[in-house]
């Protein structure tokens, strides 16, 4: 069955007050501004209002064999059919399948689910599908890259929870990187689709441990520390906050004390499902930023990502926002 019309996340979704962050209308624009800053050494929730499974609980894991912290692992062997995360403690259906779905009998699916002695099972939120994305692909194709590891039994897109938005579309994470492996210039992590259609598949996701309730973020001058991934996040001069990718890469290197550009998977932990503007005061609702991850079905181009999960693949010589992490 031909499925029904995709957008990508960028330029059409609107969570949380944002409407995605690609300029290609009036409409699609974000609105501007932030709110005050907080002083030093205070603490704040994050998340604004966010369900707990929304924000990022445990460290964002990193794709394995590049060199930076939590590399992605997994178990298969204690379950039979589910991988655990190792990094995360988050429980996956092994194969999920490629069966599409409307969003709702997605939802309905995993909620029904009794296996491996759990009935717990839901949709994912779209961070812990993000925590799953691997920026290095596990398909040996070039043109049709899978950026997921082999030990699942999945491809494509699925939905996420997230509430459906004001233009009526639904949230989906796609593990093909929509359009990054063709001669579109466009390319998104996440993509948008009318929740009646059978646009995506269904992943379903159980966590062992329950959620956080402390305050997520501490802020100490210049720099915060995400308490639920252990990232802290550092500001730069006013002077440095955009550039070219290798004024971002020595922008941070210079801050020194193992100071870097983030992967984005871990930039995506602090823009999802919304910036804390509060404690990240003057980002600009249409900034993209830059991570440290190539794109390699478009060579010389990186993610970048914006408030609430919009992503591209930018070249090296666009400006964008540097926001560097250790």
């Amino acid at each position: 069955m031909e499925p029904g019309r995709i957008f990508l996340f960028c330029a059409a979704l609107a969570f949380s007050g944002y409407l995605g962050a690609c300029n290609s209308s009036d409409e699609d624009s974000p609105p501007g501004g932030s709110a005050g800053a907080s002083g030093a050494g205070t603490t704040s929730n994050g998340g604004l209002g966010a369900q707990p499974s929304d924000i990022a609980q445990w460290p964002m894991p990193n794709s394995s064999g590049l060199d930076l912290p939590n590399p992605q692992s997994y178990d298969a062997t204690k379950t039979a059919g589910v991988v655990h995360d190792s990094v995360t403690g988050l429980d996956w259906l092994q194969d999920p399948g490629t069966e599409l779905y409307a969003r709702a009998d997605a939802l309905d699916r995993c909620d029904a689910l009794s296996f491996a002695g759990f009935d717990d099972w839901r949709v994912p939120s779209f961070i812990e599908l993000v925590s799953l994305f691997s920026v290095v692909p596990s398909d040996a194709d070039p043109m049709h890259p899978l950026y997921l590891s082999p030990i699942f039994h999945a491809q494509g897109r699925y939905w996420v929870a997230s509430a459906v938005n004001s233009n009526g579309l639904g949230r989906l994470l796609d593990f093909t990187a929509d359009d990054c492996g063709s001669t579109s210039t466009a390319c998104s992590i996440g993509v948008a689709g009318k929740p009646e259609e059978t646009l995506g598949g269904a992943f379903c996701v159980r966590n062992g441990e329950p959620f956080a309730s402390s305050a997520r973020y501490e802020k100490n001058g210049t720099e915060v520390t995400d308490l639920r991934t252990g990232l802290v996040w550092i500001s730069v001069p006013a002077n440095s906050q955009t550039g070219a990718y290798a004024d971002a890469l020595s922008t941070c290197q210079g801050l020194g004390n193992g100071a870097r550009l983030p992967s984005v998977n871990e930039l995506l932990s602090l823009l999802v499902p919304v910036l804390d503007s509060k404690t990240f005061p003057g980002w600009p609702g249409d900034a993209f930023a830059w991570s440290s991850s190539a794109v390699p079905a478009k060579p010389g181009t990186y993610w970048t990502a914006a408030i609430t999960g919009a992503t591209r693949a930018d070249s090296a010589d666009t400006h964008n926002r540097v926001q560097c992490v250790r």
